[in-house]
């Protein structure tokens, strides 16, 4: 088989397998400080993200908790009510938000709606180290 052919050949395979899709990214968000206002800060030396799913079953409630790290959520169901125990701040997420969690605040969510809640989370923290502290009752 000669060159020419080869690459006639490759041309024509081409053009039939129509027009080549390219993909589409568009900026959905944009985030500078947190829900409690402060600069996104990330953990300086190795980092461990992880993801995680949480299910907040109706009527349920996150007790009153704090992250020493930046803690990122998207909605993927649901509607859940944040309170910042230590600004007063009260943030309403639906499906499809994303939030910047307060860092080192204390704050709670409540699933509103008699549906429940289920978010995908993520933490950036140092390896071993949990980001969250629950407050004791």
């Amino acid at each position: 088989m000669t060159m020419l052919s080869l690459f006639l050949g490759l041309a024509a395979a081409t053009a039939c397998a129509g027009p080549t899709v390219s993909p589409i990214s568009r900026p959905l968000a944009a985030f500078e400080t947190t829900q409690g206002g402060q600069p996104i800060l990330l953990p300086q030396g190795p980092v461990r993200v992880s993801v995680s799913e949480t299910i907040i079953p109706p009527g349920g409630i996150i007790p009153a908790h704090k992250h020493p790290n930046q803690r990122f959520a998207y909605v993927l169901a649901g509607r859940v009510k944040v309170t910042n125990l230590d600004t007063g701040a009260v943030v309403e997420i639906s499906p499809g938000d994303f939030a910047v969690e307060a860092r080192d605040q204390w704050h709670q969510g409540e699933a509103l709606g008699g549906e429940g809640a289920r978010l995908l989370i993520i933490d950036q923290a140092p390896p071993g180290q949990a980001n969250m502290i629950r407050r004791d009752p």
